[in-house]
């Protein structure tokens, strides 16, 4: 959280933009040579066919900042925005980041999650954002623990630690707009991502803005034997550790009768439990 309590990550980062052609031009020439996503591809060469000047400059001469765990945008075309080459470069970045601090990254690994969000005009979905992200790990033989299916947020710090990796990925933007989408950055110890690391991720991050070789590959997690998908094994650990927190008998009841092998069932038994201690609240506060 920045001053006044606005979330840095709510806009992108506006630096010094100088005035003139020749930024814009050569921030178009990149996106264009580098974006190998048709959608948002077509949606800036529309724009600067368009003539519109100022919509370019703003999705191409700006760039997001690393602020609270990570990184947040609007989806859509442009530097400014969460896109497929946004998170490519975000990754690279990180990616190393993570080879100078940790010299077994290659044995360790990390985590990466996604949620439900979409956006049918840029093609950008957390589930693809997660695919890309797992491609450039596994580009350079990094082993990659993805979830096959979306997961809530805190399976990802929690699998951090239970698989002892370097760090984890969550593709979300919480709870802000639809329109939006995040990259959450945990640390080895399950931590949310702080300073003095997002200034020297950043960092790297601009230093590594070119797509690699199979970073665009995001077919590279079906095939990868680097892959892994934790669901199972950490949806029964963190089930089986909720147990010890509860302290309520009815909350613990139905942890315990509920078939938890999936985020669908975790849903239902969120549900279940907030109906039951709403009753028990409601029995003290009457009571009866």
């Amino acid at each position: 959280m920045g001053d006044g309590g606005q979330d840095i990550n709510a806009n992108p980062l506006k630096g010094d933009v100088h005035d003139g052609d020749q930024e814009l031009e050569r921030a178009l020439d990149q996106w264009l040579l580098w974006d190998q996503n048709p959608k948002t591809k077509a949606e800036i060469e529309k724009l600067h066919h368009d003539g519109k000047k100022k919509e370019l400059r703003d999705r191409l001469c700006y760039r997001m900042t690393f602020g609270t765990a990570g990184l947040r945008s609007s989806m859509g075309a442009g530097f400014s925005c969460i896109n497929d080459l946004t998170i490519i470069q975000s990754t690279q970045g990180l990616l190393k980041y993570l080879e100078r601090c940790f010299s077994d990254l290659q044995q360790r690994g990390i985590v990466i999650g996604y949620d439900t969000r979409g956006q049918e005009k840029s093609r950008c979905s957390s589930m693809r954002l997660a695919q890309l992200t797992a491609a450039v790990f596994l580009g350079k033989e990094i082993p990659v623990y993805l979830f096959s299916t979306y997961v809530p947020t805190p399976f990802v710090p929690y699998a951090v630690r239970q698989l002892h990796v370097a760090a984890g990925v969550m593709i979300t933007a919480s709870h802000n707009p639809k329109e939006d989408n995040g990259y959450k950055v945990y640390w080895e110890n399950g931590a949310q991502l702080g300073a003095p690391h997002d200034k020297r991720i950043l960092q790297c991050i601009e230093e590594n803005l070119e797509p690699w070789q199979e970073s665009w590959n995001g077919n590279l997690s079906d095939v990868s034997p680097l892959r892994q998908d934790p669901l199972n094994g950490i949806s029964a650990l963190y089930m089986e550790d909720l147990k010890k927190l509860c302290f309520h008998r009815l909350v613990l009841a139905i942890v315990e009768t509920s078939n938890c092998r999936s985020w669908f069932t975790q849903k239902e038994v969120t549900r279940r439990v907030r109906q039951h201690l709403q009753r028990a609240w409601m029995r003290d506060v009457s009571g009866r």
